[in-house]
């Protein structure tokens, strides 16, 4: 009897060691990383999409200053971005104006890329080449003396959040560090979001003011019916369509990058849970990414 009580009570050690051993290997299973590499290529499809749609706005005002010229004879500056407004001459180059935007979009892109990093545990090589592109996204960025004050704010939190990430060694001590730094990121994701939101507003602003002026101008122009009115109808068509193209891209870039930041949160809860799990957020953030390439392709 004394024999079997020792066998079963070595049975049921064995049996606690193996629940615990089992425990232990679940928390020291790889750290998911595909999940990363789906952030890190949904940000650069939205600053990709944004720096096409800008080089769009870019050309769309070259052909509304063609409707608007400075007035008087022809000089080498009738067409430069400027238009009148109450008589006073109005700087109407959004070129410049955007640049800070993209900035921000880098930074977004290549923090994503220093999470993806640390997640594969490259530490001297990739890690180390992300951070210092993070590091140069937000001198760019604070370069741009228009760049808000909340943008930039926001930059240096993310910048701040991963520096160091790398002196995790462990694997719980780099799912904690991972989590400790996405949590102090996150206000900054929320602020260069909000910012890349109120540029594209901006945006949009713009576009919408030169196609009804354009629209203004040629209702108020005489022109025949010849070749010369198929002329006009070709270009005020022109300005409709790309100004309306140049709208959707915008309002679904405003879409795409605004669902980058629950999917942040959601990859950051579910640091301990292995790739097979459903990421609801995520899945969404890739669907508008998708959404956004295919209002691009079907608007060109």
């Amino acid at each position: 009897m004394k024999n079997e009580r020792r066998v079963a009570a070595t049975g049921v050690r064995f049996l606690v060691a193996l629940v615990v051993l089992c425990a232990v290997c679940a928390g020291c299973a790889g750290m998911p990383t595909g999940r990363f590499d789906t952030l890190v290529a949904a940000s650069k499809a939205v600053e990709m999409s944004t720096a096409q749609t800008d080089a769009d706005l870019v050309n769309l005002t070259r052909r509304f200053m063609m409707f608007s010229p400075a007035p008087g004879p022809y000089r080498v500056d009738s067409f430069a971005p400027v238009v009148e407004v109450g008589g006073a001459r109005v700087d109407f180059d959004f070129g410049p104006r955007l640049e800070p935007r993209q900035a921000a979009l880098g930074v977004l892109a290549a923090y994503t890329e220093v999470l993806a990093a640390f997640a594969r545990k490259d530490y001297g090589g990739e890690l180390d080449r992300a951070t210092l592109s993070l590091g140069g996204s937000v001198q760019r960025l604070a370069g741009h003396v228009t760049t808000s004050a909340a943008a930039q704010q926001g930059a240096g939190v993310l910048a701040t959040a991963v520096n160091g990430l790398g002196h995790a060694i462990t694997e719980h001590m780099r799912r904690a560090a991972l989590r400790k730094a996405m949590d102090d990121a996150a206000p900054g994701v929320t602020a260069i979001v909000a910012y890349v939101k109120e540029i594209n507003v901006l945006g949009s602003t713009a576009v919408t003011t030169m196609r009804d002026q354009v629209i203004r101008k040629a209702n108020s122009l005489t022109v025949g019916d010849g070749m010369a009115r198929l002329q006009l109808n070709e270009a005020v068509e022109g300005m409709i369509g790309e100004s309306n193209a140049i709208l959707a891209q915008y309002k679904q870039e405003s879409t795409a990058v605004e669902a980058i930041a629950p999917a942040h949160a959601e990859i950051r809860d579910a640091i301990d849970r292995d790739e097979r799990a459903v990421l609801e957020k995520l899945t969404a953030l890739v669907a508008e990414v998708k959404r956004l390439q295919g209002v691009y392709s079907s608007l060109k």
